[in-house]
């Protein structure tokens, strides 16, 4: 039976670094979900090189709508004739607030919960069903240590809506692994990774560039949910070298 990924944010950065991996693979449907299926990004994503029998399905997906994951999930299964996803990756997520508690806007705040932490919530619901038809379900939520409360005061960051939103994300999946036995559900954190977000934290920090390509942190988060298991790495936090986080 092939294996079925759906990765969110997948036109560009870390949710490209996904797609461009399963679909190298063998015998995979690799299910891109983007904001915008006729931009430029999507359409270079059948560009990429893909394994023996492997497959792209390009699908529309807004993290700030309360249908589109419900609707999408839909499309998958009557056009496209996909039975079951083996993982799913909610990589979409925003972050584009700067500044200290005192200076932190509350629309920001709002802004930020409904990608980072509405937006998972909303994907697994619906595709819940695919995911309990697998031999094997994974759900994969890529956080950060931003959203580490025992981090707070190791990275001088100022990204307030950004780990409070990650963080709640973070109880969602944790949440997710207990209430569900079969199903195994993952919390990553892919480091600072040479992506828009990532060179603008970068940039905050006094560094040239982040530290981490995203071939890194992508293949060392593909090696870790190629070998999850309920019993032990199921509704923890790690990072994407495998070295656990804080939470």
């Amino acid at each position: 039976m092939s294996q079925v990924v759906l990765i969110t944010g997948a036109n560009r950065g870390i949710g490209k670094g996904f797609v461009t991996y399963y679909l190298a693979r063998p015998n995979t449907t690799v299910i891109a979900a983007v904001r915008d299926v006729l931009s430029e990004q999507a359409k270079q994503l059948h560009t990429l090189s893909r394994g023996n029998g492997s497959r792209l399905i390009i699908v529309f997906l807004d993290a700030n709508s309360a249908t589109s994951a419900a609707q999408a999930a839909a499309e998958i299964q009557i056009k496209h004739r996909i039975d079951h996803i083996d993982v799913v990756i909610a990589n979409a997520g925003v972050c584009n607030s700067w500044g200290p508690v005192l200076e932190v806007d509350e629309s920001d705040m709002y802004s930020h919960f409904e990608v980072n932490t509405m937006g998972p919530l909303r994907l697994f619901q619906p595709m819940a069903p695919l995911l309990q038809k697998a031999r094997i379900p994974k759900f994969v939520y890529i956080s950060t240590q931003l959203a580490s409360i025992g981090g707070i005061g190791q990275t001088p960051t100022l990204t307030v809506a950004y780990g409070i939103s990650k963080a709640a994300g973070n109880y969602l999946v944790r949440k997710i692994h207990a209430e569900n036995e079969h199903l195994i559900a993952l919390l990553f954190d892919p480091g600072l990774v040479q992506t828009d977000m990532g060179d603008r934290a970068a940039e905050f920090l006094g560094l040239d560039a982040a530290p981490v390509t995203v071939k890194e942190a992508v293949c060392g988060i593909a090696e870790q949910i190629d070998t999850a298991e309920k019993s032990t790495t199921s509704g923890e936090f790690f990072s994407y070298n495998g070295e656990r986080v804080a939470w």
